[in-house]
């Protein structure tokens, strides 16, 4: 059984055609700026109707079918074409959501920013349909083995980075295949083919089953290990639980009486008689709650209002502090745009944030751009010290990358994860799927974090057990101290 921080704290997974909308966007100052190099105008009925027909996006193997104020997807390699889904409205969006979108279409390119996104999205015009999507994929045991292989050959990015010699793995697997009888077996030997790819962002599920052949660090190992050299209970979630809760009372233990607040994922307080600010963020997403403050499922574009929301309170009582401590050791990630919302709320002037480009075998995409505007309100230009650790994963690091590069950040802790691009989620022809990571992100200084993380200036320990009991915690004391 695997014993992952994951199944505590926030994380999203992004599904089926929310992989196309990215993080954020909105003309909103409070929001992120989408596409600064494009002028992007109102998406309208008129607009509607110069849309119909075929638009691949090249370098994600998707291909969208817009007819009658409906969609269809379907994914692609060379050789195959499988027809996932049809949806109404325009990739997967609802009547306000398209009313929310811009646009820019010229000649045979399209670009929209959808509400929630952080990027633009880019599509190419096809006159017919690739002749291919008339036949079936096959979903025998060969046909599946060929169909995950050929997808990564040519839509993982990152095999030269995580040191992996794709095509020796299909030779060394590929004498399994007839062993493959049931779905027990088949995802058993899926599982193996991907295991060699170091990668949090690659995964593999059925209804039934979910791996990743990443390979455990960070608090997931630390609370695997010590659950395990214990035997005083029996049930693991009761023993993270447990290891949480003093967690918490560590960290609040430090913090002035009565200055603690909650918002969602958002905790914050202030130390040292006011003076000092500490903002706890668990996740990039989540931030829509019912009346008993559980999160409900809302899309990309409430989410980031309702982060916003949230992050106003936060810095709006952390307004009169000299500095702060923003604590991101165990958030997992989110959406891009509540990640570049907050970084934006510490920068006085407009800056590019991060480009990405999607990646494949034989294709690279035109980089993107995601921009940070300043608060209308003003930013916080006061001393920063940014914790992180290798939990910090994905959106969390779309958010420590800009704010690594401003000059009164300090990062302190431990390398962060290094697993940047969204998860380009495959449907299977079987009903399974398959998640990969095809884009790569650079800074506003052209580097990449994926697979190396974001190095702290100052290197401390952020999540041990041995620390936890002892009512001990390194990494904020040496914040607080700072």
């Amino acid at each position: 059984m695997k014993y992952s921080v994951h199944t505590i704290l926030s994380v999203t997974v992004v599904t089926g055609l929310m992989v196309l909308s990215g993080c954020s966007s909105s003309s909103d100052n409070d929001d992120v700026a989408v596409a600064g190099d494009i002028p992007m105008t109102p998406l309208d009925d008129e607009a509607l109707g110069q849309l119909e027909g075929f638009w691949e996006q090249r370098g994600y193997g998707n291909l969208y079918e817009y007819a009658g104020n409906r969609t269809t997807w379907y994914t692609l390699t060379e050789n195959t074409c499988l027809e996932v889904a049809t949806d109404p409205g325009l990739v997967g969006l609802s009547s306000d959501e398209i009313a929310q979108t811009r646009y820019h279409l010229g000649g045979d390119n399209l670009s929209l920013a959808l509400p929630g996104s952080a990027f633009a999205l880019r599509l190419d015009r096809l006159e017919t349909l690739p002749a291919r999507c008339e036949d079936m994929v096959a979903r025998d045991a060969q046909g599946m083995f060929d169909y995950v292989w050929q997808t990564f050959d040519e839509y993982y990015a990152f095999f030269s980075l995580r040191n992996v010699d794709w095509p020796a793995e299909y030779a060394s697997q590929l004498p399994r295949v007839g062993e493959a009888t049931d779905d027990e077996e088949l995802f058993s030997l899926l599982s193996d083919l991907l295991s060699p790819i170091d990668d949090g962002h690659v995964v593999l599920a059925s209804d039934d089953e979910f791996y990743s052949p990443a390979v455990e660090r960070g608090a997931d190992l630390e609370l695997q290990q010590g659950f395990e050299a214990q035997n005083e209970v029996a049930d693991p979630d009761v023993w993270v639980d447990n290891v949480f809760d003093r967690f918490r009372e560590v960290i609040l233990s430090r913090m002035d009486a009565d200055s603690i607040s909650e918002q969602g994922p958002l905790t914050w307080a202030t130390a040292d008689d006011g003076s000092i600010g500490y903002l706890f963020i668990l996740g990039m997403s989540e931030y829509v709650l019912d009346a008993e403050g559980e999160p409900l499922d809302a899309s990309a574009a409430e989410e980031l209002a309702a982060a916003s929301t949230a992050m106003d309170l936060a810095m709006a009582d952390l307004a009169d502090t000299t500095r702060l401590i923003i604590d991101v050791r165990l958030n997992g990630g989110g959406l891009d745009a509540i990640a570049l919302n907050f970084a934006q709320r510490f920068v006085s002037d407009r800056q590019l944030a991060l480009s990405k480009s999607a990646r494949s075998r034989d294709f690279q995409s035109v980089p993107v751009e995601a921009w940070l505007e300043p608060p209308t309100t003003g930013a916080y230009l006061n001393p920063v010290t940014l914790i992180v650790g290798a939990d910090t994963a994905s959106a969390a690091e779309i958010f420590a990358i800009p704010m690594h590069r401003l000059p009164q950040v300090t990062l302190i802790g431990e390398r962060t994860a290094g697993i940047l691009s969204d998860i380009l989620e495959k449907p299977l022809p079987n009903g399974w799927f398959v998640g990969l990571s095809n884009e790569v992100y650079l800074d506003a200084q052209g580097v990449s974090f994926e697979g190396a993380g974001v190095s702290p200036d100052i290197e401390v320990p952020v999540f041990r057990l041995v620390d936890i009991e002892a009512g001990v915690d390194p990494a904020l004391d040496r914040a607080l101290a700072m």
